[in-house]
Parts: structure tokens; C-alpha cells; sequence
């Protein structure tokens, strides 16, 4: 699977999301953490390494019910001779503190000539909760029901990711995550965010096993966000990301 964080603000703060609340791309990072009170819609786009052969782009769409919330999100990766893409939908609730969410994700591969082409079904599930004012933890395991291509022994990726969040002053927040896909080794991921003056955030952020660092900046407006993020690889150099959502 291609990058499996949306959005510029979550690369600048070292692909970290699983326990950051209310953020347009929950509906990737962690269902069960979408946002409440808004509806809104998201555009993002990663270029690897400057190849625009190895572009992410993705799109997500949420959506306030009685119910519930509900979301819809779209993301492809790659170019005319390979290309994954996946398209999904989620639900998320909460019971006072305690919010939980899954979502359905139709997963297409694409090879080039006479390779063909493969799909299946995939379940993610989410949990969250705040434990204090502030202070967020959040958990979530992508294709819980093991999917694979077609009848071919090729799996989709698996993984469990678990994460804190803590709002250390109305200016700054800090999140610190594990993420363990069954097929690679651990990796620790943490980022920063500062508001350096209203509206605009600066941030940053480090991983492991892919070693990354990384930083962005971000503007909030009534109604509209715009960030933008670098992550510097090692050792394929570095990315540029841009992200904008539309809230209402």
C-alpha cells in the first residue's frame, strides 16, 4: 500500500494520526476519530521524492447525521503502467468519551500490458477515546478480515496502529504513535504542532523503520484550512505534500 497517512498536516507531524482528534483525514488515519461538528471535503496531494510517476492523490468527504457520521474517501498511487487505488466509506459514533468507527475499503491494483489487474474488499476498525481534558488515545487495525487479490496469495497490507495525543497549551500539541504492519519491523513515529500566531501553525515530526523527518505549516480561515509539508527520506530525498478542506 502507498502512503497510508493523508494529509500535510499528518506528514509534517511524522505520519502521525491515530490519536489526533477532529481531523479531516480520520476517516484514513482513524475512523473513529472524524470530526462531530462539521461537515467537510479534503483534497491532498504527495509527490515522492519529486517523480511524478509516484504521486499520491486522495480526497475525503465527511458528513454530520443523526446517526452519526458519515464519510466517503477516495486515494490512487502511481501512473498508467502501475496504479493502486482504494475507495471507501465510514461510519463513527461515540458514547460520551468513548468514540469508535469502521469503514469498508475497495482496494484495485493495476499492472501494465498484460499483467492485468486485481481487487478486494477490506475492513479497517478504530477506537479512541479522551481520557482527559486534552489528552487523547487512539487505536486502529486496517483489513481486519485478512483480505487477498483475486485468488492469488497476495495480501493486503496489516496493520495495528495505537497513538497519544496531549494538547500541552491552547498553542501546542504533541502526539506520539507505535505502528506495526505484520510484514515490516516496528516503527515510532511522533510530531509536533505550534500555533505560531492565530491561524498559523507550524509543525514537525520524525519516524523510524522508514527513517523520515519532517515539517509544514498550516493556515486556518473560517472556512477553509490550506498545509503544506516536506519529508525528508533516507534515503530517497525529499517530498513535498499540499492538502486543502472545505468545511461547512
Amino acid at each position: 500500500m502507498a502512503q497510508h497517512v493523508m494529509g500535510a498536516k499528518h506528514l509534517a507531524m511524522g505520519q502521525t494520526g491515530v490519536a489526533v482528534p477532529s481531523s479531516n483525514w480520520s476517516v484514513f488515519s482513524n475512523v473513529a476519530l472524524m470530526p462531530t461538528d462539521e461537515s467537510t471535503v479534503s483534497f491532498y496531494v504527495f509527490r515522492y521524492a519529486g517523480i511524478a510517476e509516484i504521486t499520491d492523490m486522495a480526497a475525503a468527504f465527511s458528513y454530520q447525521t443523526k446517526l452519526g457520521t458519515l464519510a466517503a474517501g477516495a486515494h490512487r498511487y502511481g501512473f498508467n503502467l502501475f496504479s493502486e487505488s482504494r475507495f471507501l466509506i465510514g461510519y463513527k459514533n461515540n458514547l460520551g468519551n468513548f468514540h469508535y468507527g469502521a469503514s469498508i475499503i475497495y482496494n484495485h491494483v493495476f499492472q501494465g500490458g498484460t499483467y492485468g489487474s486485481a481487487s478486494a474488499a477490506g475492513i479497517d476498525i478504530g477506537i479512541a477515546a479522551e481520557i482527559t481534558g486534552g489528552f487523547w488515545f487512539g487505536a486502529r487495525s486496517t483489513n481486519v478480515n485478512q483480505p487477498s487479490y483475486g485468488g492469488t496469495d497476495e495480501s493486503l497490507p496489516r496493520e495495528l496502529a495505537a497513538g497519544i495525543s496531549y494538547r500541552v497549551s491552547e498553542d501546542a500539541l504533541i502526539t506520539v504513535e507505535v505502528v506495526k504492519d505484520v510484514m515490516f519491523p516496528v516503527s515510532f513515529r511522533t510530531g509536533l504542532q505550534f500555533e505560531i500566531i492565530e491561524s498559523l501553525f507550524a509543525r514537525a515530526g520524525i519516524t523510524t523503520h522508514p527513517e523520515t523527518y519532517s515539517i509544514g505549516f498550516g493556515y486556518a480561515a473560517d472556512r477553509w484550512r490550506v498545509n503544506i509539508a516536506i519529508q525528508q527520506h533516507n534515503p530517497l530525498g525529499l517530498s513535498p505534500a499540499l492538502d486543502m478542506d472545505i468545511h461547512f
